[in-house]
């Protein structure tokens, strides 16, 4: 069955709108106690709430990442098929959940090792739909037959990080967001300053 093919600008308008939602969504989460507690100043109150901060700063760096090489694919490709479309829905679909686990990793802090897996399962979902997308959208353009790194990275690498950083959840809960913040700054690194982002 012939597949139908769109030009990629209304993807890339979609994803940014989607992923703005979810980056602004990401801020309203940061509140304070309210009440404030009696007896602590503003300084110590933040200090002492600084949980829903690190979610927020780990999830924005997340978001920026995938945003990053979502955005790269989708500007380098010259059509994309009714498949990759809907691999970008789905895609978009796991980025709208991110909210969420940075919210639930603000409200029961890093100690609370379910927080933080649920956190780390997200984000392979995430990262398995955006090398499917990739992979999609490359063939579509008549890409090679074997994976990019790219493909490779979010369909093998970034799923095995998440293995580890679920079983370090119960030994070490902080080594899990920070691997993740780790990875993330390194993938936009090696974006940022190649010549060819997906390489």
């Amino acid at each position: 069955m012939a597949r139908r093919f769109y030009p990629p600008e209304r993807l890339g308008a979609l994803t940014d709108g989607v992923f703005a939602i979810a980056l602004t969504l990401l801020v309203l989460e940061l509140k304070l106690p309210d009440p404030p507690p009696t007896g602590l100043t503003l300084p110590e109150i933040l200090v002492e709430d600084w949980h829903p901060f690190l979610g927020w700063v780990i999830s924005f760096i997340v978001l920026a990442r995938f945003w990053m090489i979502q955005h790269d694919t989708a500007s380098s490709i010259t059509r994309c098929s009714s498949r990759t479309v809907l691999i970008n829905f789905i895609f978009l679909a796991t980025i709208s959940l991110v909210p969420f686990t940075a919210h639930l990793v603000g409200i029961y802090e890093v100690d609370e090792p379910l927080a933080l897996q649920i956190f780390a399962i997200l984000v392979a979902i995430n990262a398995l739909v955006l090398g499917w997308f990739v992979w999609s959208a490359e063939k579509d353009n008549g890409g090679a037959t074997a994976w990019s790194k790219n493909v490779v990275h979010h369909l093998a690498i970034v799923p095995v990080l998440a293995v580890i950083t679920i079983v370090l959840a119960d030994f070490a809960p902080a080594w899990t967001l920070l691997i993740w913040g780790i990875e993330s700054v390194v993938v936009v690194i090696v974006l940022v300053t190649s010549g060819n982002g997906r390489e």
